[in-house]
């Protein structure tokens, strides 16, 4: 996938909201949160002069504060933008700080998206706190030039800003690992010889040889992306001067190449070998989890030399270094540890191990190989889309080389039907009764949910499977009945508040295998939600202590215990 691909996806998955803006700030703050660049974020809406704000972030450990603010025009996605327009959102997000340091809480109805922003700011320890500006862009700041950092009662207001190419990066370091097992028999009549360095290591063998040009471009074709998943430099076309050094090399000097290339470092879960005459020389003819862990310019490289520039790969020959990894256990351990220090310039999102995690290794299959029920007499031929790692959806849409391919993947996975890891986490622990960490954000409720299914020793099946999408099923309703109740603020913990009062007073009453089956809820069961909405909202805004954060209120154990008093209270008096 390059990042033409990339933006034009992006902006599809949400190009039929009728609120742009805000679902392009929600979609990309989930990327960031998911990659532990901002921690529980919250949408946070204001427009008017000289103001603007669109969602924040408050990392209470670190005591930091993070103003979102979006560069959006909707008709320029991937555009250009210049150093002066970039600076205007961080100069509106500055004069909303020092307004809501002043007075703003008191000018705006309690109601308000913002109100609980306002209120944080204006009972912050300024002093001790750090606050820094991100400036979301849909388009690309090639310039990328500094912006005139300013000040707000004497503190320097640091910025980020994030566009599209920005973000296409950090979604290539952070896709998620799919098993793939390649046949090179079937694959090529070249041979892919390799010596076994002599160590009777228990955890891992050894091979070093070569690959040709051919062959390797010929994997990234069938494999794509993932080949490359653990290396945490991905391809990012052809614009350093690493990559343009390959390509130069590949037209120019290719019996050069394997001369001045470092070569691959590929690591796997197991291999099938045939011995030669030497005892130490192996023919490998089949690989399972192969992963090219540093070397993935050189590998797309050769791919995209191939297939835009069409030059003949038969005379290139690539160094590479197979370590198989025997130990199951071991596996993710030792591959980062790999990757960590054949890249060191980098870091290992801590991320990637947790897409690794072999209970969303378990749902993703899942995910692929299980159609939704037929209502039409005829097969299904359509699927919930779970991604285990950010941007997977994408990349597979990318890989469909025709219209006619795309077309038929967006009608098999239709973006209505895409899951995220911090999606299915906030269905399922909003059913098992735990709002208050609902609440707490994308990442830390995902941290819970992973730790819950390791604790309780929940098995990864069909049933789960099919109760999860139930749970989604669900959730997407209450989803939009609070959203046609126009509640101005809390839209988030009025959903995840009333999943869970709806489990604790039904939750054997609900029938989900009823709700897969028919992908939908039923009438009685959208009136039970419809019913318990106003009380949450009721509950949620009136806290023991009056004034306080209604945000901050939610995330408390407190505030679910005491909804769960107030259905016990009423109960007893019937």
């Amino acid at each position: 996938m390059n990042l033409q691909e990339f933006i034009i996806g992006f902006r599809e998955l949400h190009s039929d909201e009728q609120n742009q803006e805000e679902r392009f700030v929600d979609s990309f703050c989930e990327y960031l949160e998911s990659n532990e660049k901002i921690t529980n974020y919250e949408l946070s809406y204001r427009l008017q002069v000289g103001l603007q704000m669109n969602a924040y972030s408050y990392d209470e450990e670190q005591n930091k504060l993070t103003l979102i603010v979006a560069d959006y025009e909707n008709f320029d996605y991937g555009a250009t933008v210049s150093k002066a327009v970039v600076q205007k959102p961080y100069k509106r997000a500055l004069k909303y700080l020092k307004k809501a340091r002043k007075d703003l809480i008191n000018v705006i109805e309690e109601t308000s998206a913002d109100y609980p922003l306002s209120q944080l700011i204006y009972e912050l320890d300024y002093e001790n706190t750090e606050i820094g500006v991100l400036v979301l862009s849909n388009r690309i700041y090639k310039a990328n030039s500094p912006l005139e950092i300013e000040e707000v009662d004497g503190k320097e207001i640091s910025y980020q800003i994030w566009d599209m190419e920005r973000l296409f990066q950090l979604v290539n370091e952070t896709q998620g690992i799919e098993d793939i097992e390649i046949d090179f028999n079937e694959l090529s009549t070249e041979n892919l010889s390799m010596l076994k360095v002599v160590d009777n290591n228990a955890e891992f063998d050894c091979y070093i040889g070569y690959i040709s040009g051919e062959v390797l471009a010929k994997l990234y074709e069938d494999w794509g992306q993932r080949l490359i998943e653990r290396n945490v430099r991905s391809f990012l076309q052809a614009k350093g001067n690493v990559n343009k050094g390959i390509k130069n090399t590949l037209r120019k000097e290719q019996e050069m190449f394997i001369a001045y290339n470092n070569g691959i470092s590929t690591v796997a879960e197991s291999i099938e070998v045939e011995t030669s005459d030497s005892d130490r020389v192996y023919t490998i003819n089949k690989i399972r989890g192969l992963q090219v862990v540093n070397g993935g310019q050189t590998t797309a490289s050769m791919y995209y030399a191939k297939k835009d520039d069409k030059l003949d790969l038969s005379n290139v020959y690539v160094q590479m270094k197979l370590t198989v990894i025997k130990s199951t256990e071991k596996m993710n351990i030792m591959t980062s540890k790999i990757s960590e220090y054949a890249n060191t310039q980098n870091k290992i999102s801590l991320s990637d191990l947790k897409a690794n995690h072999h209970a969303l290794i378990h749902l993703e299959n899942l995910s692929r190989n299980t159609m939704i029920p037929s209502n039409s007499g005829v097969k299904s031929n359509v699927r919930w889309f779970f991604e285990r790692a950010r941007g997977q959806y994408l990349v597979d849409l990318s890989r469909e080389t025709t219209k006619k391919r795309k077309d038929i993947f967006k009608q098999t996975n239709p973006k209505s039907k895409l899951l995220s890891k911090t999606d299915i986490a906030k269905y399922y622990m909003s059913w098992s009764c735990y709002p208050h960490k609902v609440s707490k954000g994308g990442e830390t409720n995902f941290k819970e949910f992973m730790e819950f299914i390791d604790q309780e020793n929940i098995e990864i099946n069909q049933n789960f499977y099919k109760e999860l999408i139930g749970m989604a099923i669900l959730f997407k309703e209450c989803d939009e009945l609070v959203k046609n109740a126009k509640y101005p603020a809390y839209k988030a913990n009025i959903i995840t508040y009333t999943i869970a009062a709806l489990s604790y007073l039904k939750k054997n009453e609900i029938n989900f295998t009823q709700i897969w089956d028919n992908q939908s809820v039923t009438d009685q069961l959208r009136t039970e939600l419809q019913n318990l909405i106003p009380l949450t909202w009721e509950h949620i805004n009136n806290p023991p202590v009056a004034g306080s954060n209604i945000t901050s209120w939610c995330k408390k154990e407190e505030c679910w215990v005491s909804y769960k008093c107030s259905f016990e209270i009423k109960l007893r008096c019937l």
